[in-house]
């Protein structure tokens, strides 16, 4: 599938054969979804957003891109921040606890997101966590009038899940590793007590 050039793909992420609730009445009530996520890679905002992108591609010849998604900017002020801000990467399990009920974004300063995505053509942003700054986070610089100007922000990397459902979050400034656990309507999606 061709993407724009604005758009760089870090991460794939197969969910096949897909139950759509609207779609129960219809013929075919499944769909192959693929979720692209893109790698943002300038720090303070400096090129175009990267998102995430749900592909259907049950007809393999022709992917359609049926929705996307991107932590709003307003909701943090994480322009302001510093560091990256857009999506990095996905979690890739495929444990059933959370395998086509949710999937989790890292996007650096906005820490990590926790999407609905039972249904793919609307996925909703259900839960999130942002490490709190430490002393330990390296500083990330920019040019300005060619002088540094030095910001110190969280920088969510990475994202796994396990099969009990604790979510693994690294972070590229030294922040390091947390561990979380789902509460409230994330809970609820993956059908924990």
């Amino acid at each position: 599938m061709s993407m724009s050039a604005f758009n760089g793909a870090h991460t794939t992420f197969p969910v096949l054969k897909m139950p759509i609730a609207e779609f129960a009445h219809d013929k075919d009530s499944t769909r192959d979804i693929v979720m692209i996520v893109d790698e943002e890679i300038v720090d303070e905002c400096a090129e175009p957003r990267q998102m995430v992108w749900f592909v259907d591609v049950t007809i393999e010849k022709t992917p359609m891109v049926i929705s996307s998604y991107t932590a709003k900017e307003a909701n943090g002020n994480f322009f302001e921040r510093g560091g990256r801000f857009g999506s990095h990467a996905s979690n890739e399990s495929m444990a059933p606890v959370c395998y086509k009920k949710m999937a989790f974004i890292s996007v650096f300063n906005a820490g990590v997101r926790a999407l609905d995505i039972r249904d793919p053509y609307h996925p909703t942003e259900v839960g999130y966590f942002i490490p709190a700054i430490t002393a330990n986070i390296d500083k990330r610089c920019v040019k300005v009038d060619g002088k540094d100007r030095c910001k110190v922000a969280i920088q969510t990397n990475n994202v796994e899940t396990d099969d009990r459902s604790y979510i693994y979050i690294v972070d590229r400034a030294n922040t390091g590793m947390h561990t979380l656990e789902l509460t409230g309507e994330s809970r609820k999606i993956a059908g924990l007590p």
